[in-house]
C-alpha cells in the first residue's frame, strides 16, 4: 500500500468520519480536496457563474441592481464570493467561525482559491492579507476565521501570507446587529496597516468568511490604497444574496435537510 493510501487507510480507522464529503454527505466519490468530491467541487463553483453576482462586492443579485455598489465608488476594488450565504454553505462557515472547527478551514479555503484563479486574479496577486479581528474578539474565540481561510488561500496560489498586514483599531457593535448605513460608519477609522512591507504597484488579496454589504471589505481596502496598493481585490466564502435568487434555489441540492431524506 502506497504512501498517501497507507495514510487514509489509518485515518479511516481512527476517524469515520473521513472519506465522506462535506456538501454531499456521500462516501467512496472521486475526491476533490479534503473532505470535497470533484462532482461537488464542480457544482459549487458554478453557481458563482450561473447566476447573476456583482463583479465589484460579489454580491449575488438574482438580476437586480447590486444594493451594495449602488452610489459608492470602489475604486480598484474588486470582490468573489463562492456561495451564497445559504443552506449548507451557511452552516459551515459558522460550524468554522463559531464550534470552532478550525479543519473546515481548509476545504473553505481551497475553494476560495479556485474561484480567485477562475476570477483571473491570481496571476497579479503580490500577497493574500486577511481581514483582522479586534484582539479581544480574537481572544474570545481563540482564532481569526478570516486568517485560518487566508493561510489555505495563500498555499494553494502560492503567494506569501502576511497575516499582520492589517490591524483592527477598536470594535464598537458586531457588523451583523447594524443596518448597512450604520456599518459604513461602525467600521470607519478601525483598520491601519501595521507593516513594513512596501505596497507600492503592488496587488493584495483581501480574505474575509462573509460579505454582507462590504463595509468591512472596503474599509481595508481603502486602508491598503492609502499604504500604496495599487489593486486589491477581495474573497469571500460566502456573500449576501437577493430573494429573487432563492425562488430558484428553493429545495436545491445545497439544502442538507434534502441530502440528508434521501440518504
Amino acid at each position: 500500500m502506497k504512501g498517501q493510501a497507507w495514510w487514509n487507510a489509518i485515518l479511516n480507522i481512527f476517524f469515520p468520519e473521513n472519506g465522506i464529503c462535506l456538501f454531499c454527505l456521500q462516501k467512496e466519490k472521486s475526491a476533490e480536496y479534503m473532505g470535497i468530491c470533484t462532482e461537488c467541487a464542480d457544482k459549487i463553483l458554478e453557481i458563482s457563474e450561473n447566476e447573476k453576482v456583482c463583479p465589484t462586492c460579489g454580491y449575488f443579485t438574482g438580476g437586480q441592481e447590486c444594493p451594495n455598489c449602488r452610489n459608492l465608488q470602489f475604486g480598484t476594488f474588486a470582490v468573489g464570493s463562492v456561495v451564497p450565504y445559504e443552506g449548507m454553505f451557511r452552516e459551515l462557515i459558522h460550524d468554522l467561525k463559531y464550534n470552532g472547527r478550525e479543519e473546515l478551514a481548509r476545504p473553505l479555503g481551497y475553494l476560495m482559491a479556485r474561484r480567485v484563479k477562475r476570477l483571473g486574479m491570481a496571476r497579479n496577486i503580490r500577497a493574500v492579507v486577511p481581514v483582522p479581528l479586534y484582539y479581544s474578539r480574537e481572544e474570545e474565540r481563540g482564532f481569526n476565521q478570516s486568517l485560518l481561510l487566508a493561510k489555505a488561500i495563500a498555499e494553494d496560489l502560492g503567494k506569501p501570507l502576511w497575516s499582520e498586514a492589517l490591524s483592527r483599531e477598536h470594535f464598537h457593535q458586531p457588523q451583523m446587529l447594524l443596518t448597512r448605513e450604520e456599518r459604513l460608519k461602525n467600521i470607519m477609522g478601525a483598520f491601519k496597516y501595521s507593516s513594513d512591507q512596501q505596497l507600492s504597484g503592488k496587488a493584495i488579496l483581501l480574505v474575509d468568511d462573509i460579505i454582507t454589504t462590504g463595509a468591512t471589505l472596503r474599509a481595508c481596502a481603502d486602508v491598503l490604497r492609502q499604504a500604496g496598493a495599487e489593486q486589491v481585490y477581495g474573497i469571500t466564502w460566502a456573500g449576501g444574496y437577493n430573494v429573487k435568487l432563492l425562488e430558484r434555489i428553493a429545495g436545491s441540492w445545497f439544502y442538507r435537510e434534502r441530502i440528508k431524506e434521501k440518504k
